[in-house]
């Protein structure tokens, strides 16, 4: 899970745009030139998802904001694609400025990938820590909106002071992010409190940066809850309505939360078998990756029974969660790691 690459590669090019306006550096070429490094370089660090089709599992939790995002290697890639991009512009006497334009770039990317909550490898290879700052929301409009329009802006050469206005009102409206999580963090924090309990986390929900995904964490069990932070947001009946304003539905005003218990291991009847098959060696990879694990289903099916496991951090009220991974087998048989489709 990621912002999505265009939205990468746009933020790059604007954070080129704004901070080298004219080319006064010696040898760099021009405004079209060092936006399009500024995008290129933007998009790279997501080249890593060609190694999804080797193995998806590995990739979402070895590979993917791995070394490609990492601000020790930063340096290196930017060498590498300054020289490549001075040679395919036919420049390669401004490979130092490309290089320069492409570290900026690439280290938006990182930035912006930091804030969301899948987790980003900044000291790999030296170490396996993810930053996850948990503002925003993988996906979100009005992130890119604001990008969009400053890009548009250095693109065009005016006004020209908006691309850098665009990257403050950028930070603004994440930092705007980070006080409503903490509000909501409160909210999640004050019932955990009554549970007896440390463990209170807030997670950007889409739509809106007024929505937010509380989970508080028990032994054995989560509590979860849909909450809505906008002030005029009125009380309603959670899965009303259809299409948008039924999502919309299942987010709700502080007072009017819904908090609901989800079983870590399910029900009674599997919660034995399903700690036993999530602590074996198959599912190791997924452990690793999921920071809120929970038995998503089970499956009973002609070849065996299946286990399915998903991570709460992805998991919406409206739609199934998009990582689901388990175990299959049947008696006689051995456990074999799947991918729920």
């Amino acid at each position: 899970m990621r912002l999505d690459t265009l939205t990468h590669s746009l933020l790059g090019a604007l954070a080129v745009g704004a901070a080298f306006p004219d080319a006064r550096l010696p040898q760099a070429p021009g405004r079209r030139q060092r936006l399009l490094v500024g995008a290129v370089a933007g998009a790279f660090p997501d080249i890593d998802y060609v190694t999804v089709w080797i193995d998806p599992l590995s990739y979402l939790a070895v590979w993917h904001r791995g070394i490609t995002h990492s601000i020790l290697l930063l340096p290196l890639w930017a060498l590498g694609l300054g020289v490549l991009l001075a040679w395919l512009l036919r420049r390669r006497e401004a490979w130092k400025p490309l290089a320069l334009f492409a570290g900026l770039a690439l280290a938006t990317h990182i930035a912006a990938d930091v804030i969301t909550i899948f987790g980003t490898r900044v000291l790999a290879p030296l170490s396996s820590w993810r930053a996850a700052l948990g503002t925003t929301f993988i996906v979100d409009p009005v992130f890119s909106a604001i990008v969009l329009t400053g890009f548009l802006a250095a693109l065009r050469a005016r006004p020209r002071r908006l691309p850098g206005a665009s990257l403050l009102v950028l930070l603004l409206y994440v930092a705007g992010q980070g006080a409503l999580k903490h509000h909501a963090w409160q909210i999640a924090r004050q019932h955990a409190d009554a549970l007896g309990t440390a463990g209170a986390h807030a997670l950007p929900q889409p739509f809106s940066p007024f929505f937010w995904k509380l989970v508080t964490e028990t032994d054995g069990f989560y509590e979860e809850a849909y909450l809505d932070l906008w002030p005029w947001a009125a009380p309603g009946r959670p899965g009303q309505g259809s299409g948008l304003s039924r999502w919309l539905s299942y987010y709700q005003p502080p007072a009017a939360l819904r908090w609901q218990r989800q079983s870590r291991f399910g029900s009674a009847t599997d919660a034995g078998a399903a700690r036993e098959l999530w602590s074996r060696p198959q599912m190791a990879r997924f452990r690793d990756f999921a920071v809120f694990p929970v038995l998503y289903r089970v499956d009973d099916r002609p070849d065996g029974r299946c286990y399915w496991f998903t991570d709460l951090r992805f998991e919406l009220p409206f739609l199934p969660p998009p990582f689901r991974y388990g175990l299959c087998g049947a008696r006689g048989r051995g456990w074999g790691l799947r991918r729920l489709d």
